[in-house]
């Protein structure tokens, strides 16, 4: 099984993340048993923040989870589903179809396709949005999960050539991202399938050198590259390199 290098970060302040003993593994939701375990992470973890009601199955999806547009990936511990995170990327590429809808655009319609129009790279515009990012309640101290999400949420960013990180914020979250080199754009709105309100914040591609210089999500080594290609490839990865 491949492996990542842990790498620290300081960006939660007041709190010490310590180097994890191992039991991190991560998969891509590519298949029927993944994509439940992340349906049901969201439903636990929305659930006990009384952001949804309960749904009898014990799953939480949407249409979005259907389009070849939107990718999810699941870190489990010691072999439990901990926590998931999805990414939506909208394309104006005439080649792309099914890639012209995210969540955040019908939020925010103007804003993002104002952002889009922004884009001027001579090729078309990409806009990933980080969405669904959620721990299980019994890892909601878990720090270390949110940087680790973090950190694939980056290498999938950059491996998809995205022009720009989009996410809704909870408006508690808004700080936090701003040390993540997010900037505001506007709101907040009510979320789509939630019962709260986001902003929409940006990390155009300019800063992704400088966000990966605070917190390096994304390791350079030759094993390191290896495990996310197995990831691309819907393999489980170990999380750190043992």
């Amino acid at each position: 099984m491949s492996s990542l290098k842990y790498q620290t970060t300081g960006l939660v302040r007041g709190k010490t993340l310590e180097r994890p003993t191992g039991g991190l593994t991560a998969k891509l939701a590519l298949d029927a048993q993944t994509k439940a375990d992340a349906y049901s992470i969201r439903h636990a973890s929305y659930l006990s923040g009384g952001y949804i009601d309960p749904r009898p199955d014990g799953m939480f999806s949407d249409a979005d989870d259907l389009l070849p547009n939107s990718r999810s990936v699941v870190i489990y511990k010691e072999g439990r589903p901990a926590a998931s995170v999805r990414l939506c990327t909208w394309s104006n590429d005439p080649n792309l179809q099914g890639w012209n809808d995210i969540p955040a655009a019908r939020i925010f319609p103007e804003e993002v396709e104002a952002l889009a129009q922004g884009v001027q790279t001579g090729k078309p515009a990409k806009l990933t949005e980080i969405n669904r990012l959620v721990r299980h309640p019994d890892d909601s101290n878990d720090f270390m999960l949110v940087f680790v999400l973090y950190r694939f949420v980056s290498f999938l960013v950059i491996e998809e050539g995205s022009d720009m990180m989009l996410n809704c914020v909870r408006r508690n979250h808004t700080s936090f991202y701003k040390r993540m080199h997010f900037e505001y754009v506007a709101g907040p709105r009510r979320y789509a399938g939630v019962k709260f309100e986001t902003n929409l914040m940006i990390c155009p591609d300019n800063r992704y050198e400088k966000l990966m210089s605070d917190i390096p999500f994304v390791a350079t080594d030759a094993s390191t590259k290896r495990a996310y290609g197995d990831l691309l490839a819907g393999e489980t990865v170990k999380v750190f390199a043992d």
